[in-house]
């Protein structure tokens, strides 16, 4: 009995440890990311500019009252849907493609499927 509970143990600590690893991954605010690509965009060199596009990968970007344009099916092989939105920014307005994971990494459907044009996000 005591191993079985031992192994019970060590599995809800490795669930619950490979669960939180989404919440330590690094994230960027909208200006940090514009910042980073008007980097990329004044590279002379493109393996800068690539290298500067590497950082962003795998990161999360927060988005606040970002306007929903439009819903629709996504160009990104690993989705299935974008959302179109508009980002009010110093430099003017930026229309942004979101694409959504819940914490477990699946597709988020719910929160898509309850949004409409005109909606105000916070990602």
């Amino acid at each position: 009995m005591m191993k079985i509970n031992k192994y019970i143990i060590l599995a809800l600590l490795l669930t619950t440890g490979c669960t939180s690893m989404k919440f330590w991954i690094p994230s960027y605010s909208f200006d940090e990311v514009i910042a980073i690509k008007a980097q990329i965009d004044a590279a002379e060199n493109p393996a800068r500019g690539f290298l500067l596009l590497k950082q962003l990968e795998g990161k999360r970007v927060t988005v606040n009252n970002a306007i929903v344009k439009q819903i629709s099916n996504s160009i990104n092989i690993d989705y299935t849907f974008s959302v179109i939105s508009t980002v009010e920014h110093s430099s003017g307005p930026i229309d942004c493609y979101i694409y959504t994971r819940n914490w477990r990494n699946e597709e988020d459907f719910t929160s898509v499927a309850r949004l409409k044009s005109g909606d105000t996000i916070y990602v």
